[in-house]
């Protein structure tokens, strides 16, 4: 991903999941470019998938630089919806999950969220190997929880 693909990745995450979840994507991507600019490591990396010469898949990694080296967070995760259904999520993640433990992790997690625009996510992710690990009640302002789920790799 470069720079100048946030905006359509953007739009994707806004079109895929909601505004408000493509309104923090904005914030974590100017983040991880300023990082970037100054040679600063912020622990995440970006990817797209272009079909068609637009961005329609979005994937990313992040660690928390304070957290166990083993474990990767998959981040903005999505595949327009209309190519949904079509085996793009699926070849996403398993191109983001080699590209983890080539890099030496071992865990694999992802937060998502027990509301209506999530439930495809959760199914998604339980259809993967991803299992449930945690739950923080009364997460978002509307009280759905956020769930976490994880893998070996």
């Amino acid at each position: 991903m470069t720079e100048a693909d946030v905006d359509e990745a953007v739009a994707l995450i806004a079109t895929a999941m909601n505004v408000d979840e493509a309104a923090w994507a904005r914030e974590t991507m100017a983040y991880y470019f300023k990082c970037k600019q100054n040679d600063i490591d912020s622990g995440r990396e970006y990817f797209v998938w272009r079909h068609d010469g637009r961005v329609r898949g979005g994937v990313g990694l992040h660690r928390y630089l304070w957290g166990p080296r083993e474990n990767v967070w998959l981040s903005w995760f999505a595949v327009h919806p209309e190519l949904q259904g079509m085996n793009v999520g699926s070849m996403l993640l398993s191109a983001i999950e080699k590209r983890a433990r080539e890099a030496g992790f071992k865990k694999f997690l992802v937060e998502t969220y027990d509301s209506p625009d999530f439930e495809k996510a959760v199914a998604f992710y339980k259809a993967r190997g991803f299992s449930l690990s945690g739950e923080i009640k009364k997460y978002l302002p509307d009280g759905s929880p956020m769930l976490v789920f994880s893998k070996s790799i």
